[in-house]
């Protein structure tokens, strides 16, 4: 069994790679066609294996990207990308374990535009003034995380770029007249507001499909038998993944109508118009139901590295 440490070099050495097939000027990718590679619509190609990587038995090991602890609150933050007497640039991570799962991606958009990350992410908490209207069991932690988070923004004038992700369908209560959506959307447009003018972009990504009940034993027993690859073999209906999933965030996004708030949506690299795969290219997508796996992850980065490279050139 191979251990975390080893699944994520190879990782990062496949994702470095692949941003050549983005455009980056490095050797071409190898394998060919590996994890989001697959889905590419610029570039087209098949990927015939009826492996996974990881296997499953190491996927929820994997949990995740690399990061350098820090003693700033609100803990945990960490730092990853470029070091900081390299960085060209700085940007922060914020948001739940959604946010997180986007990590070993971002890294690879930290390392080819030699930036440092900032990761500040906590389980069930949004970026969000929202969070005062969260259920019961989330919003006494969340709302001293959420508090602590604009502090520290505060006394971080050198971030530039905010990227925010987050679990869709998390539960606010909901009064009379009121739906949850719209407390979302106004949480999250109250927030960015306030993020100091040293920020010139903030960037929403949208939340992940899930897989529907089943998907796991049923690439198992693909595994198993040996003759069909397990992605095509055990879909989750888009139907059924995108489920309660508005995504609040990007609606917010939409909502502002301002170039200082965008948004960048990868589900092509997850789903086509009907179905949505739990092995793309030799890759496993998910750790567990709605998290993706951080090799997943980091094969995604050239494609998120080519769209940001779009907002900024556009903005």
């Amino acid at each position: 069994m191979r251990g975390p440490k080893v699944l994520l070099a190879t990782a990062v050495v496949l994702a470095v790679a692949s941003v050549a097939g983005a455009g980056a000027g490095t050797a071409p990718a190898t394998p060919a066609c590996f994890g989001a590679a697959a889905r590419d619509a610029r570039h087209p190609c098949f990927n015939p294996t009826r492996s996974v990587t990881p296997a499953l038995k190491d996927a929820d090991v994997v949990a995740a990207s690399p990061c350098a602890a820090t003693r700033q609150e609100p803990e945990p933050v960490c730092t990853f990308g470029a070091h900081a007497v390299k960085a060209r640039g700085h940007f922060a991570l914020i948001g739940d374990s959604h946010a997180l799962h986007w990590r070993a991606a971002l890294d690879v958009v930290a390392q080819a535009n030699r930036w440092q990350g900032h990761s500040i992410t906590t389980p069930a908490c949004f970026y969000s003034e929202a969070v005062t209207a969260l259920v019961a069991g989330l919003r006494e932690s969340c709302v001293p995380w959420y508090r602590s988070a604009r502090k520290w923004f505060r006394r971080h004038p050198e971030i530039s770029t905010v990227f925010v992700s987050q679990n869709a369908p998390t539960p606010v209560d909901v009064a009379p007249g009121q739906t949850a959506l719209g407390i979302k959307v106004d949480g999250f447009r109250r927030a960015w507001k306030g993020l100091p003018r040293t920020v010139k972009h903030v960037v929403v990504i949208r939340d992940t499909p899930v897989i529907a009940d089943g998907t796991v034993a049923c690439v198992r027993h693909v595994l198993a038998v040996g003759r069909q690859r397990p992605g095509p073999a055990c879909p989750t209906p888009r139907a059924v993944a995108f489920a309660d999933r508005e995504d609040a965030a990007v609606a917010a996004a939409q909502a502002i109508g301002s170039k200082r708030y965008r948004y960048v949506d990868l589900t092509d690299f997850f789903c086509n118009r009907r179905e949505c795969y739990p092995v793309i290219g030799g890759v496993l997508v998910h750790r567990d139901a709605d998290h993706i796996t951080p090799l997943y992850a980091q094969t995604l980065g050239p494609f998120l590295l080519r769209k940001v490279r779009f907002l900024m050139a556009s903005s």
